[in-house]
């Protein structure tokens, strides 16, 4: 279910880690969906921000299932992705209307051979006087379970084909 109790979880892709990842933390049952809403607008769905307008709609989630399906590298790297570009909300959970938001996926790996990672890099501007922020969240991050993340990918581009 989304975080943010905004309805149905969003058909498409949905990304999830469950438990509790620190001692104190909630527990999180999804960490990140992309779909489209039932009156068809395209919508990406966190934790740190709940459901936003993804203004680039099937086209961006169809690159961005196929990013994740690319082969990826067994040595050092770092791939980002860039999601929501500078798009301006409207009504989006906890942001004010108008804040002009940036949503990164970036994927990669701090050693040859070592397991994966996957961070959301969310920033923008608010609305009223573009003062620019920047989500932080501690930097912890779990190794990607690569065949979950593909299969999610997968949902979304067969999604992307018929919705």
């Amino acid at each position: 279910m989304p975080c943010d109790n905004q309805g149905e979880p969003l058909p498409g892709f949905w990304f999830g880690r469950r438990g509790r990842p620190d001692p104190g933390t909630p527990i999180d049952d999804l960490w990140m969906a992309i779909g489209s809403a039932p009156d068809g607008s395209w919508m990406f769905d966190t934790c740190f921000i709940g459901r936003v307008a993804m203004h680039g709609g099937a086209s961006t989630a169809a690159a961005f299932a196929r990013w994740i399906l690319s082969a990826p590298s067994e040595g050092r790297y770092e791939n980002e992705f860039r999601l929501i570009d500078g798009e301006q909300q409207i009504g989006a959970g906890p942001l004010a209307d108008g804040t002009w938001l940036t949503v990164e996926v970036l994927m990669g790996r701090e050693e040859h051979g070592g397991p994966e990672y996957l961070r959301l890099l969310l920033s923008g501007e608010t609305s009223v006087q573009r003062i620019p922020f920047e989500v932080c969240a501690p930097l912890h991050c779990e190794p990607v379970p690569r065949t979950e993340l593909q299969c999610a990918a997968a949902r979304l581009l067969a999604f992307c084909a018929t919705g």
